[in-house]
């Protein structure tokens, strides 16, 4: 190892005129360079690895409304962590119900109006209509499954949160606040608990 050393010195030691400092440096400037861009390729793979997990996630989560709802208390909770002082967070909703979904339905209306004659008078007239509702179904991967329209989420009955940083009161006030933010309830709803 000492002799790649000593004969880097003496390339840059044993110039005339000077060039070797400015050889050292124009080398410094290089390897520097060279780091940085080395770097950005790096954190862009990082955040391509992070979209990818994100996008798998999300096909996961979207399978039924329980997953749905454990999802957002994970999410709830990984919110709350970031909060400062707050340390390890762990989130329990209860709800007024399951939710709802509304599907699509494929409707046809018939009507049809008769007047009955008798001779030369008219002896009435009827009105008859038929509505024929079906539920309306699309082709996926899974076979035939009904179109929602719409899911409407249930509503937040109460919260309970778990949290390291829960003794103290500024800590314990941020996390009432921000779940009265984004749920909408009052803080009465809400329990925040000291963690084991």
């Amino acid at each position: 190892m000492p002799g790649w050393f000593e004969k880097l010195k003496a390339y840059f030691w044993n110039k005339k005129g000077g060039r070797g400092i400015e050889n050292l440096v124009i080398f410094l400037i290089l390897g520097v360079i060279i780091i940085i861009v080395a770097g950005s390729f790096l954190s862009d793979d990082d955040s391509t690895k992070n979209k990818k997990k994100e996008t798998e996630t999300v096909a996961v989560v979207s399978n039924s409304p329980e997953d749905e709802l454990l999802e957002f208390e994970k999410r709830l909770a990984e919110i709350l962590s970031e909060i400062e002082g707050a340390g390890t967070v762990k989130v329990m909703l209860t709800w007024n119900s399951d939710g709802e979904v509304v599907h699509a339905y494929n409707q046809t209306e018939e009507s049809m109006v008769r007047e009955e004659y008798s001779g030369n008078e008219n002896s009435g007239k009827t009105d008859e209509r038929r509505l024929q509702r079906e539920l309306a179904y699309m082709d996926s991967g899974a076979g035939r499954v009904p179109v929602v329209v719409q899911k409407i989420k249930p509503e937040v009955k109460g919260v309970v949160v778990v949290a390291d940083g829960a003794d103290n009161a500024r800590v314990r006030q941020d996390i009432l606040n921000a779940l009265e933010a984004l749920l909408g309830i009052p803080t009465h709803r809400i329990q925040v608990l000291k963690r084991k």
